[in-house]
């Protein structure tokens, strides 16, 4: 099968519509580089104004303080690729809270999405646990009006309302979407079959 957007892979399931907190699941067969296999948070789902949202489970390869140098941590923090919006401007979702950390928004179940820098800079800087706690973020995604609501109507993406912490804060970039995946039922179990470079298979 040369073709590997044929419609064995594109179902036609009506999606929910999505709001903070959600997560959108690409379907396997999305071509662009950016979000190829992605699982992205939605932030603003509001889609009179467009939607911004972050991708979750691509690691760059780089960590904080390749782009803080400053920062006063010796723990290697890694960083992810948000999306291809603002990739000079870093992000953060976290389970501490608006208690530690001022002005966080809610996105999920205990899950928060940015608030005071300076808090979360302390807290680095006191050697507090990173992992499964706070994620930083590079770049955002982000839809002009009605642009998310043509792609979901094209079945670009599937979406999953029940915020999920172990989703939005775990480690892996293709084993978070596979799981991500998984959570749909055996009707989406075609999606796992397609491997992740289809030329190797």
């Amino acid at each position: 099968m040369n073709d590997w957007d044929q419609d064995i892979f594109h179902l036609n399931d009506e999606q929910p519509q999505p709001v903070r907190g959600s997560l959108l699941v690409a379907k396997p067969t999305v071509g662009d580089f950016f979000f190829k296999r992605s699982l992205v948070l939605m932030v603003d789902a509001d889609e009179g104004d467009g939607a911004m949202g972050v991708m979750v489970n691509h690691y760059m390869g780089y960590n904080l303080r390749d782009i803080l140098p400053d920062i006063e941590s010796t723990e290697e923090i890694p960083l992810f690729l948000g999306g291809p919006v603002g990739t000079q401007m870093l992000f953060y979702v976290h389970t501490l809270g608006p208690e530690v950390i001022p002005e966080a928004i809610g996105v999920g179940d205990n899950v928060w999405f940015g608030g005071d820098f300076e808090a979360i800079k302390r807290y680095v800087e006191l050697g507090a646990p990173i992992e499964g706690r706070i994620k930083f973020i590079v770049g955002y995604s982000g839809w002009g009006k009605d642009q998310l609501a043509s792609e979901l109507e094209r079945h670009d993406w599937a979406v999953l309302n029940q915020g999920d912490r172990q989703l939005i804060m775990g480690d892996g970039d293709d084993d978070l979407w596979r799981e991500a995946v998984s959570r749909f039922g055996s009707r989406y179990r075609l999606w796992l079959s397609l491997p992740n470079d289809p030329t190797n298979n």
